[in-house]
């Protein structure tokens, strides 16, 4: 998503600072350990680093849970039984020999046919058709926002795939929204809610309390969503 806010200091590292309507700070804890802190448009950076400070522990506690996740998640493996995630739901590989490789979803399975079977040419035709499946969906949802757009004479949304190592989407002022083709795996309700965050930011560059008015009025459960997202549990 866009990078907006500023960047302060805080007990428990560095920490990207955003303001909104709310009237409380929000305070989360990403899944590579990083803060992100959303604050009232009234609250001082003191008072904001002496709330940081009294979650010390809550944070430390995350970070710990995160590292404990990453180091016990196994590396996505591409063999016959293995699992991979579309759209939110789990399929098992089932892996076969083909003259040329092609991919399909039947039933609870990912069926791919390949030429040879080892690790990386099923990881190419898979990420392939990723790749396709990723155009076609987020083509579609951005087309349900072209009249909102026209309406109010903000530029048609066109998508350009953009793999980004720590982002799932961006929003470019000419209407050019980036979205990251690994988002294909999240849930549907995850999908959405990335989509409308960068809609909202060819309105709205920042993430000032605009911006937020915007994103509840469209979606009032973008936080609930948000935490799914970045929680990997999906």
């Amino acid at each position: 998503m866009s990078e907006g806010g500023t960047v302060i200091d805080t007990p428990m590292g560095r920490a990207r600072l955003t303001r909104s309507a709310r009237k409380t700070l929000g305070i989360s804890v990403l899944p590579d350990g990083s803060l992100e802190l959303a604050a009232p448009e009234g609250a001082t950076v003191g008072a904001i680093i002496a709330k940081v400070e009294k979650r010390r522990g809550w944070i430390a506690r995350q970070r710990r849970a995160f590292r404990e996740m990453n180091a016990v998640r196994p590396p996505r493996r591409y063999v016959t039984g293995a699992t991979h995630r579309y759209l939110g739901r789990q399929y098992r590989l089932k892996v076969s020999a083909s003259d040329r490789e092609q991919v399909r979803l039947k039933g609870g399975y990912l069926e791919v046919g390949v030429p040879s079977r080892d690790e990386k040419t099923i990881r190419r035709a898979l990420d392939g058709w990723y790749r396709t499946r990723a155009r076609e969906q987020f083509e579609r949802r951005l087309g349900e926002w072209a009249g909102w757009c026209a309406a109010r004479k903000l530029p048609k949304p066109k998508l350009r795939l953009l793999s980004m190592p720590k982002r799932w989407g961006s929003a470019l002022a000419d209407g050019t929204v980036c979205l990251n083709p690994g988002l294909i795996r999240a849930p549907s309700v995850c999908v959405d809610y990335v989509i409308t965050h960068e809609i909202c930011h060819l309105r709205h560059a920042d993430h000032g309390r605009e911006f937020h008015l915007l994103l509840r009025q469209l979606l009032p459960d973008w936080e609930r969503r948000k935490a799914r997202l970045e929680s990997g549990d999906w």
